[in-house]
């Protein structure tokens, strides 16, 4: 039985509460050089608020203001502490380092860019990935068809395939919605090509697409009746289908090709 990634972490050697404390006492207690003087990461990303990345900051006008704002807050001993938890920080520490890094020229930015090193590499081995869009970056779980599809499609789609898998969108169908129709769009005029893969396959994705994501799904009385876990795991089936489908199509380009292959390696050479 496959196991998710609770599962994994849960009996690994990874102890996400000590990478949490790293990530927290590089943050919030270590000092670095200043110019003249001496002050942590987070002293200096509150001294410097106002020249930081406005799409990272938006109208805020000070730390607080911003913590505020969006509800952060990072405790030191965490009682709520998951692998979310530890993402979500991870975020906030890589952000405000970017930002800080492009931003700052007088302070000590070696100290900077192992926290970033740090951040990274730890979100890796937990199978995290940074994600990047507008100067602002999110970690993604690892998922193999996700990354491929997202090198063959074009480039305003590729981020949302992989945000698709983004922890903050568990529950948010809205967004979830909005994702699958940009993929059902994207795939509407391949339909023809995937007919001619798997008809039965095609049929069953481009039903799910059309009542679940194009259509006014207030008209049908059964999803009516479905729950949001419901809903969420269906769209959750159409995504991963939609995957499988572009990478079914991919491989129409290399089909001719490899049938080539097969028939010259198995020629009988002694004939």
């Amino acid at each position: 039985m496959r196991r998710n990634i609770y599962d994994v972490l849960k009996s690994g050697s990874i102890d996400l509460k000590k990478e949490y404390s790293r990530l927290y006492e590089m943050f919030y207690c270590t000092t670095i050089n200043v110019g003249f003087s001496n002050d942590t990461v987070e002293g200096i990303i509150d001294a410097s608020f106002d020249q930081l990345n406005r799409t990272l900051i938006g109208r805020c006008i000070s730390l607080d203001d911003f913590n505020e704002t969006y509800g952060y807050r990072f405790d030191s001993q965490p009682d709520n502490f998951d692998v979310d938890y530890l993402v979500c920080f991870a975020e906030y520490v890589i952000n405000f380092s970017y930002a800080i890094c492009t931003s700052q020229d007088y302070i000590d930015k070696t100290f900077i860019h192992r926290i970033i090193e740090n951040t990274i590499g730890c979100m890796e081995d937990i199978g995290y990935c940074p994600l990047g869009k507008d100067g602002i970056t999110i970690f993604v779980k690892k998922d193999a068809g996700a990354e491929s599809v997202a090198e063959i499609v074009k480039d305003e789609l590729a981020y949302s395939v992989l945000e698709y898998n983004h922890y903050r969108l568990k529950g948010e169908l809205q967004r979830k919605k909005a994702i699958l129709k940009d993929m059902a769009d994207d795939i509407e005029p391949q339909r023809k090509d995937l007919n001619g893969i798997n008809k039965n396959f095609s049929s069953d994705l481009f039903q799910l697409l059309n009542k679940f994501i194009r259509h006014d799904v207030s008209k049908n009385e059964q999803i009516k009746r479905l729950t949001e876990q419901e809903l969420e795991e269906i769209y959750d089936d159409i995504y991963q289908m939609w995957l499988l489908a572009k990478l079914e199509l991919e491989h129409l380009g290399r089909k001719n090709r490899i049938s080539v292959l097969i028939d010259y390696i198995n020629q009988d050479l002694n004939a």
